[in-house]
C-alpha cells in the first residue's frame, strides 16, 4: 500500500478521535443548568443574544425535551435561546440533573454560575446582600467581564433604589462590551392606554427593547437615533406615565417615534437613560 492511500485512511481516523475532545474542549466552566435558565430567563436582565452566548460557552446539562421546552418558552425563551439548548447540550458521561432538584452550588472559580446564583439570591431568595457579595466576587475574578457589572447596575437601582451606583455599573458594563438593563414600559398607542412591560438594554452602539411576552422586539443603532427625551409634563399628565420619554428614529420614510416609561415612573430613572444613551 502506498504512503498516499496509507495516509488518506490515516487522516480520517485521526479526525474521527479528535472530534470529541475538540467537542468537550470548546466548553468553559460547569454546563447551565435547567433551573438556573429559567430564572435567568425569567429576571430578564440579560439579551436574547446574551444567554445565547453564555449557553455557547459553557453548554447544557440537560436535553430540549417537549415539556422542557415548554418551560423555557413559558419563561421568556426566545428561538434563538432554544436553539442553543438543542445545539448544546453537554452528556459527559454524567448524571442529568433531575427535574425539580435544586442547582447544584457554583465553583468557586465559575464565573457564569456565580452570576445566575447572584440572579437566584436577588429576585428568589431577596436577599441582597448575598447578591451583591457574589456579584462582587465575580467581578474580582474577571475585572474585564460586563456581566456582574450589569447585575450590580440592576442591583443597585431596583434593590437599593441608588441611581448614582446603578449609572456608574452600568457606564462600565457598556465600556467592557456588555449593558444597562432597566424596566421599562413600551406605549403601543400614543397614550400608553395598551402597552406591554420588558426590558431596555443599553450598549455602547445599540438601544435594544424585548417584551416579556415575546411579542414586541426594538432595536436600533446610535446612528440612528435623533433625539431622545423625557416628554413634557401636560403629555406626561395626559399618559399618566410619569417619567415617559420618546425616542425618535431617522428613517428614509420619515421619523419613527416609541414611547418607554420606566416601571418607577421616576423621570430621573428616564434622565439617567438618556445619559447612558448619550444623546
Amino acid at each position: 500500500m502506498s504512503w498516499y492511500i496509507r495516509k488518506s485512511l490515516f487522516l480520517p481516523l485521526i479526525l474521527i478521535l479528535l472530534i470529541p475532545v475538540a467537542a468537550l474542549a470548546q466548553y468553559q466552566g460547569s454546563p447551565v443548568q435547567r433551573e438556573r435558565l429559567i430564572n435567568v430567563l425569567r429576571s430578564k436582565r440579560f439579551t436574547t443574544r446574551d444567554i445565547v452566548q453564555v449557553i455557547t460557552e459553557s453548554g447544557v446539562d440537560f436535553k430540549l425535551t417537549p415539556a422542557t421546552q415548554n418551560e423555557l418558552v413559558a419563561a421568556g425563551a426566545r428561538p434563538a435561546v432554544l436553539d442553543a439548548v438543542r445545539r448544546h447540550y453537554r452528556n459527559e458521561g454524567k448524571p442529568v440533573v433531575s427535574r425539580g432538584k435544586a442547582p447544584a452550588p457554583p465553583r468557586t472559580n465559575d464565573y457564569n454560575a456565580i452570576v445566575n446564583e447572584a440572579i437566584e439570591a436577588f429576585d428568589i431568595r431577596k436577599d441582597k446582600l448575598e447578591a451583591r457579595t457574589l456579584l462582587e466576587k465575580a467581578v474580582s475574578m474577571q475585572p474585564g467581564n460586563p456581566r456582574a457589572h450589569q447585575m450590580l447596575g440592576f442591583l443597585s437601582l431596583y434593590g437599593n433604589k441608588n441611581f448614582d451606583e446603578a449609572e456608574r455599573h452600568w457606564k462600565k458594563s457598556i465600556s467592557l462590551g456588555g449593558n444597562a438593563v432597566l424596566r421599562v414600559t413600551h406605549d403601543h398607542d400614543g397614550s400608553f392606554f395598551t402597552s406591554c412591560q420588558g426590558s431596555l438594554y443599553i450598549s455602547a452602539n445599540t438601544l435594544r427593547f424585548e417584551s416579556d411576552n415575546n411579542t414586541h422586539t426594538f432595536e436600533t443603532s446610535d446612528k440612528n437615533i435623533k433625539k431622545i427625551e423625557v416628554n413634557n409634563a401636560w403629555r406626561r399628565l395626559i399618559q399618566m406615565k410619569g417619567g415617559s420619554f420618546k425616542v425618535l428614529l431617522n428613517k428614509e420614510d420619515g421619523e419613527t417615534k416609541y414611547n418607554f416609561a420606566p416601571m418607577s415612573g421616576k423621570a430621573d430613572e428616564s434622565k439617567m437613560i438618556i445619559r447612558l444613551i448619550g444623546k
